[in-house]
């Protein structure tokens, strides 16, 4: 799952790779679970529907109706454990986020804290503030650099 965002800077890019490179064993993971536990639930809710109001044969029905909720209870299970793997996934990358932060040697102590309050506060808009962060970086670094010549 490579994600190129149009019109952001290449340092940007380069750190929403590493970001990308960090959280794609857990996103592959993420979208199998959900993409199995959607077709389960559905497969098993159809089948459940056309058994509850076509009952031909009731000892054919107690077997496959015992099967279809089976089928149901697996997706269901899936979908719950893929919830707590998007979980997961916003967690690390607000970790991710926040270390990449802390070892940042060109914002002061005080506008990082800034940022930590930030994403912690306002974790919908974490991205943002990441990328808020990377563009004073780089003013910072830029700034440095040319203070040095």
């Amino acid at each position: 799952m490579n994600i190129k965002l149009t019109n952001i800077p290449s340092f940007m890019q380069a750190e929403l790779d590493q970001l990308q490179a960090n959280l794609s064993p857990m996103l592959k993971k993420s979208m199998k679970y959900g993409l199995l536990s959607t077709a389960m639930i559905g497969f098993s809710v159809i089948n459940l529907f056309f058994l509850f109001f076509n009952n031909e044969s009731l000892s054919i029905s107690n077997i496959a109706l015992g099967i279809y909720a089976l089928i149901g209870a697996i997706g269901f299970a899936l979908l719950k454990e893929n919830k707590h793997n998007q979980k997961e996934i916003a967690k690390m990358s607000r970790t991710y986020m926040l270390d990449r932060m802390k070892k940042s040697r060109y914002v002061t102590d005080a506008r990082k804290s800034n940022y930590y309050k930030k994403v912690n506060e306002q974790p919908l808009y974490a991205m943002n503030v990441f990328f808020e962060f990377l563009a004073e970086e780089q003013q910072r670094k830029d700034q440095s650099f040319h203070n040095e010549f």
